[in-house]
């Protein structure tokens, strides 16, 4: 199975690809290539996409930001910046690749336990995640039964993008106890979530959003 990885360097996406690539033939695209097997790519230009040679039978978006902050101290240049990163880049990705979706093919989107939960200072992110997921919907009704279209919508999870967040032993330890299962989350937990998703496994499975958060956008502790 051919699967295009847009924003392979990611923490989340090497995993996947270190440990699925018996299952899969990934194609990694990445604005920071750090090997041979990886395309540079802009996401916002779309002449930097490479051309990739037929069917595609699976597409995994990865771009995003944690750009956490109140909502006076974010500029109208600060929401566009999400917005391009975490919407339009996904939405020119899919624009210039959709057609050589195969028949069974899977897309998978990221969005974020803050399109659920109300949290302060995530007016942005959560702005950006609640379109994802609406996207997530329209084009799953759209494409079906054809191609199909989920989100995963995660907690934090212990990246490289995430590492302000987890400089002191303090905030790993309020980072855990804001869970219900009283820990964050690791790549592998996102990374096997995606997996499922790519797969046979999920045949069934269209236009819905797995929460992979620890519990915390549905119980209360």
């Amino acid at each position: 199975m051919k699967i295009l990885l847009v924003g392979s360097s990611s923490d989340i996406a090497h995993y996947l690809v270190n440990n699925f690539n018996s299952e899969f033939d990934f194609i990694e695209l990445t604005s920071t290539p750090s090997s041979s097997n990886q395309h540079q790519i802009d996401v916002q230009n779309e002449e930097t996409y490479p051309k990739i040679d037929g069917e595609i039978n699976g597409l995994v978006y990865f771009p995003g930001s944690i750009n956490l902050r109140p909502f006076s101290g974010l500029k109208l240049a600060d929401f566009q910046a999400d917005y391009d990163i975490n919407v339009l880049g996904l939405i020119k990705t899919l624009k210039h690749y959709h057609k050589q979706l195969a028949v069974d093919s899977s897309v998978v989107m990221i969005s974020s336990v803050a399109a659920t939960v109300g949290m302060p200072y995530h007016a942005s992110i959560s702005m950006c995640k609640s379109a994802i997921e609406g996207l997530c919907r329209s084009l799953a009704a759209e494409w079906a039964p054809k191609v199909r279209v989920n989100c995963i919508a995660p907690s934090v999870v212990q990246t490289k993008l995430s590492a302000r967040l987890f400089r002191t032993d303090a905030q790993v330890e309020q980072m855990n106890t804001r869970h219900p299962l009283q820990k964050v989350g690791q790549p592998k937990n996102i990374s096997d979530a995606i997996s499922f998703l790519l797969s046979d496994k999920s045949s069934w499975i269209t236009g819905q959003t797995l929460h992979v958060d620890g519990g915390l956008s549905k119980l209360k502790k």
